[in-house]
């Protein structure tokens, strides 16, 4: 997802009036911490304790500021956007104000602190920083003094380098640690001034009553969260057929980062951390309330919808919480698996039994790298709540209670967030940040965090503060210890209570689309907290009226929209000068490689419309008595299978055209694909319906299914409906099978009279459906960009961490079109190819052995970091898998018992070699006719965790520094906020078909050539799906079927990516800022075609008389 703005140049952001001047700093209240803590606070930080908050005023004396300072930086643990705004606007104010001044970035956190590893930040640093992001040049890390020695080594380093002050941005780990050394140089008498800035992206991390409501990186974080909520909103509204359970990362302390997206998206079911811990709800209640509402919403024939949980959701359910740590303790004494889980507690035993052994095997296995504690972030929490509703949804259903039916995907989403571009508000907060540390150090106070007030207000409005850290000490859960406390939810606070007042109405279909950081809205977690601030300062409003405001305020935020969107709105795509006139359709010959056999035997198949040898072109009527309006036309449009970017503008283009040579004209639209075909479930489209669905993504206009129109009962009940609403042609937008069985409809409608046209449309994000005259499916361009910035964010944390893999599978179960093109797009480390898999005959456990050398190889060379690429479809084709998942479907027929003993030698050898996790799901999860479900495989986890496996048994030197984590980049992508190209594409084509139609052709697809080219340049034609077919022999006859188009390994595509992967392999090739802001990664603003595109048609290809 790109930024709407280019912050290159800070000379695009606005400072506060009160960081524009001379700054002028007032000291307010003394400020405390808890009671709980005030004795031991003051004993250990005596110096630091009992200080004043600091605000900013108009300086009425005009003091100027301006003495030389050298200044140092410090990153410590995760990265989040407006870090480099915060970065560069202290630069800015240091450089404004003494241009001798200086800032030091010490390199990879606080480590590079302890050893005076540097790197200075002088104005070329600076325009780096801005354009690449990440921090790549600096790094971070998770190290931190704890000894004194290790305090007195940063004291040296400082005192070496001759620091005015050091700034340290973090989380509130790196808080307390600002504290310390803070305290620690006071009392040693060193003069450098010790100042932090929250770099984390929940809720004001740390939070008090005395600090802001939202940290740096919280708006932009939300934004691409909600944006990929919101497709996912859009993609459940389109199929209806799934639940999709999200988990969103923000640790244990804090569901803030939940709380804001469900207040943007609506989702059907959201649970917050704090009001289970506070109402101590327990998993079963948590599962029993989500199937509450599934089966609510299966009454009215709804079985889709999304559910979303915060990361930590597990430590705030008290008996899971004790089970983690009874695991943890038991695994202290060194015990197996089977005397861990018999040595636990009554409750927390009994507790493990109601889970599925992968989960507990999870819990087991994923621990925190420095600590014996469950890592909850590494849980598959989305997948066990999934499971678990199944379960009890399957009993409701036994009992009489729940009478729909229950399928669901899982997804988390975290790291593809914390790199990306800022939003507007984050760099505008990130430089305001910046100028506040420059002034506060300048004026030599330290033991200070800096934020910022009044943030719902214009940027020329907030009020810079700053708050003595030890303010925030609270007590520590698990040592004890003072430390800077967490940020919680306030259940009593403004945005918890809007989620309480609108939740029941979410129940049913309330979603919203977000278009991310796009948006020029101000988040609602700080308008409603700058309201409830205002409210109590205020005695002049009663409850009741301060209650209206806030329901008022509710009101608009639930049903507002941004700037961005009415624009995207009203984009009006251009189209080629060919339909801007009378055009008419033409037959041209078409160039046939078709074997006559085949050829033979599909005429038997479609007697009515068989042609390989005539295809049609659209061009401006010659005649000159031609008129641009037309005669009124009835057609039907269908939206068949997956969600693809660009539906919507199908529709558009069809209902313009339509409109525009006569405004009799009806378009009638099918609900739910050719399910609504076949049953006549329709609606006629008008402009009032259309106007808030163009150029955005998704089919939930309409609908879609999978429903497939191929038996003679099916075309009877289409030609029923075709008839009754005397339609003139059909277009159906689909994939191959959907493009087939509109062949077999048309040549059906042929040889029983019926007057109506059959127009097919290529319909997948995968690009399989193509040949040499159909250059690309829509969607394709649009889900491609999608998933290539996020893996561009994902790679610059990378950069930026430098101490993990990440493993990343991409929809594409046949075709691996979506991986090449990511490849190319981004340059990862590792990708693999199902078409080449299946041509080298390759196997998971080799495929293993390469990674494990490459992981090898880049550790060497100090790069503990990583990134693969695994098509979806890799399971099936791997040649050990594939034999595995067959036997396993043919043994589990009897039992689960003795698997391995059951097996063959050689699958046995590899079901050994699997992790337990992924053993039990074999064996637990199962479709309905008994078969293992590969579909729920992942294996991008299965990948890494193979690797981490394999190189313990190399005992490979570098094994313990292997830490990976895993995505899957899927339904995010189907219903993205659709790209200009796609826009103007499909905008086209849906020209195209009502030409079609209106010309007469029928049993065609609608093909635009010369797609590299000007629109204007772009050529019209419709292809004989039937010159697209072979033939399948399945059950003993011939079946027809629209041959998907795979990866040629000798085309000119793959060769460009294998002549450059091998460079990617050990260097760090990733996009940069720049390239994924104003790139072909830019996404929604893109007009330029994927580079698939590029390399296989990259010119403009002159038309000739034999296409």
């Amino acid at each position: 997802m790109a930024a709407a703005v280019d912050t290159f140049s800070l000379s695009n952001f606005d400072l506060p009036v009160l960081l524009q001047g001379i700054p002028c700093l007032q000291e307010g209240q003394i400020l405390l911490p808890d009671a709980s803590v005030a004795a031991e606070g003051l004993e250990r930080y005596g110096k630091l304790y009992a200080q004043p908050e600091l605000t900013f005023c108009q300086n009425t004396n005009m003091v100027r500021i301006g003495r030389r300072m050298r200044v140092g930086i410090v990153f410590g643990g995760g990265t989040t956007p407006g870090a480099i705004e915060m970065v560069v606007g202290l630069y800015n104010f240091l450089k404004k104000w003494n241009s001798t001044s200086m800032l030091l970035a010490f390199k990879g956190g606080l480590s590079g602190l302890m050893d005076g590893d540097t790197l200075e930040v002088d104005g070329e640093i600076s325009r780096y920083l801005m354009a690449e992001g990440g921090l790549g040049c600096i790094g971070t890390g998770g190290a931190f003094p704890k000894t004194e020695g290790e305090m007195s080594k940063c004291a040296d380093v400082c005192n070496r380098l001759g620091l005015t002050g050091l700034v340290i941005m973090g989380g509130t780990t790196y808080m307390t640690v600002t504290l310390n050394l803070a305290s620690y140089f006071e009392s040693k008498g060193v003069a450098t001034k010790v100042l932090g800035a929250s770099k984390r992206m929940e809720v004001g991390a740390p939070r008090s009553k005395f600090q802001t409501e939202i940290g740096c990186g919280f708006d932009s974080v939300t934004k691409l969260y909600s944006f990929l909520v919101g497709n996912l909103c859009a993609d459940v509204a389109s199929a209806q057929s799934s639940y999709h359970i999200v988990r969103l990362m923000g640790d244990e302390h804090s569901g803030s980062l939940t709380l804001e997206v469900a207040l943007d998206t609506h989702p059907n079911v959201v649970f917050i951390n704090e009001e289970v811990s506070h109402h101590k709800w327990s998993l079963k209640q948590l599962v029993d309330k989500t199937c509450d509402v599934v089966a609510r919403r299966a009454l009215s024939g709804k079985n889709y919808g999304i559910i979303l949980l915060p990361e930590g959701i597990l430590s705030a359910i008290p008996g899971m919480k004790n089970l983690l740590n009874d695991i943890s303790d038991s695994m202290s004494a060194n015990l197996s698996k089977a005397d861990l889980l018999a040595h636990l507690p009554l409750a927390s035993r009994e507790l493990a039994s109601t889970l599925p052994m992968w989960f507990v095997e999870q819990i087991i296995m994923q621990r925190k790298s420095h600590i014996n504690e469950a890592h909850a972030a590494q849980m598959q929490v989305e997948r066990l709540f999934g499971a678990l509703c199944a379960q009890e949804l399957a009993r409701r259903k036994v009992e009489g209670t729940y009478v729909g039916s229950f399928s669901f995907q899982a997804h988390f989403y975290g790291y593809e967030t914390r790199c990306q571009q800022p939003s507007m508000f984050d760099c505008q907060l990130g430089t305001a940040l910046g100028g506040t540390l420059g002034a506060i150090l300048e004026q030599g106070y330290t033991g200070y965090m800096v934020g910022m007030r009044h943030l719902s207000k214009s940027v020329k409005s907030w009020q810079p503060i700053a708050t003595p850290l030890t303010a925030l000490l609270t007590r520590s859960r698990t040592r004890g210890l003072p430390q800077i406390g967490n940020s919680v939810i306030n259940l009593e606070g403004y945005t918890y209570k809007a989620l309480a007042m609108l939740r029941d109405g979410w129940v049913e279909d309330n979603y919203r689309f977000s278009v991310g950081t796009l948006s020029d809205q101000i988040c609602t977690t700080a308008q409603l907290s700058d309201m409830q601030d205002g409210h109590e300062a205020t005695q002049l409003m009663r409850p009741q009226e301060k209650l209206k405001e806030l329901i008022e305020q509710i009101k608009r935020l639930s049903i507002g929209t941004n700037s961005f969107l009415n624009q995207r709105l009203h984009f009006n795509p251009p189209v080629p000068g060919v339909l801007r006139g009378a055009c008419g359709v033409e037959n041209i010959p078409l160039a046939s490689g078709m074997k006559p056999e085949v050829a033979a035997k599909l005429k038997q198949l479609f007697p009515h419309t068989f042609t390989s040898t005539t295809a049609y072109r659209v061009g401006l009527n010659r005649n000159a008595e031609a008129s641009f309006a037309g005669k009124s036309l009835r057609i039907g449009i269908v939206l068949s299978g997956g969600p693809a970017p660009g539906g919507h503008n199908i529709i558009s283009g069809l209902y313009d055209f339509l409109q525009a040579r006569n405004t009799d004209s009806v378009l009638v639209g099918f609900l739910k694909g050719p399910a609504g075909l076949v049953s006549g479930k329709c609606v006629v489209i008008t402009d009032d319906m259309l106007r808030a669905f163009r150029n955005q993504g998704g089919f939930n206009l309409i609908g879609t299914s999978r429903t497939k129109i191929e038996s003679k009962q099916q075309f009877e009940m289409a030609k029923e409906q075709v008839l009754r609403l005397r339609l003139d042609g059909i277009v159906i937008c689909g994939g191959d099978d959907s493009n087939t069985n509109a062949a077999l409809l048309a040549d059906y409608f042929v040889g029983a009279n019926v007057p109506c046209r059959v127009i097919g449309m290529p319909k997948t994000i995968d690009a399989d459906l193509r040949s040499d005259l159909l250059e690309m499916s829509f969607g394709f361009d649009t889900s491609t960009k999608c998933y290539s910035s996020l893996l561009g964010n994902v790679m610059q944390e990378c950069l930026v961490r430098r101490d993990r893999w990440h493993f990343v599978r991409l929809m594409g179960r046949s075709a691996s079109h979506i991986a090449v093109e990511v490849a190319l797009q981004t340059h990862p480390n590792y990708t693999i190819v199902s078409e080449e898999v299946t041509e080298k005959k390759q196997t998971i456990l080799g495929i293993v052995q390469e990674i494990s050398d490459l992981v090898h190889q880049r550790a060497k060379s100090g790069k503990n970091y990583g990134v693969v690429l695994v098509p979806e479809g890799l399971i099936e084709v791997s040649r050990d898998m594939k034999a595995l998942v067959e036997e396993l479907n043919e043994i589990l027929v009897a039992s689960s018992d003795n698997v391995e003993g059951r097996l063959s030698k050689d699958n046995a050898a590899v079901y050994k070699q699997l992790p337990d996790w992924l053993r039990s799901q074999l064996l637990s999860e199962r479709d309905p006719h008994g078969n293992v479900r590969v579909s729920l495989i992942e294996s991008e986890r299965l990948l890494a965790s193979l690797v981490a496996k394999e190189l313990q048994r190399r005992k490979d030197p570098y094994a313990d520094l292997f830490r990976f984590w895993c995505h899957f980049f899927g339904y995010q992508g189907r219903c993205a906020l659709t790209s200009n190209f796609d826009c103007t594409y499909t905008y086209v084509l849906g020209h195209l078909a009502g030409t079609l139609v209106e010309g007469g052709a029928t049993g065609v697809i609608g093909a635009v050539r010369n797609l590299c080219s000007p629109v204007d340049e772009w050529e019209l034609v419709g292809i004989p799906l039937t010159s697209m077919m072979r033939l399948e022999r399945r059950k003993g006859k011939d079946k027809p079927v629209i041959e998907k188009k795979l990866v040629d390994l000798q085309g000119k595509v793959f060769k460009l990516f294998a002549s450059m992967r091998a460079s990617w392999m050990l260097g760090d090739c990733y996009p940069n800022r720049t390239e994924i802001r104003t790139g072909h990664l830019s996404g929604v603003h893109d007009h330029t075609p994927t580079q698939t595109l590029r390399i296989e048609f990259p010119h403009k290809q002159q038309p000739s008389p034999k296409l």
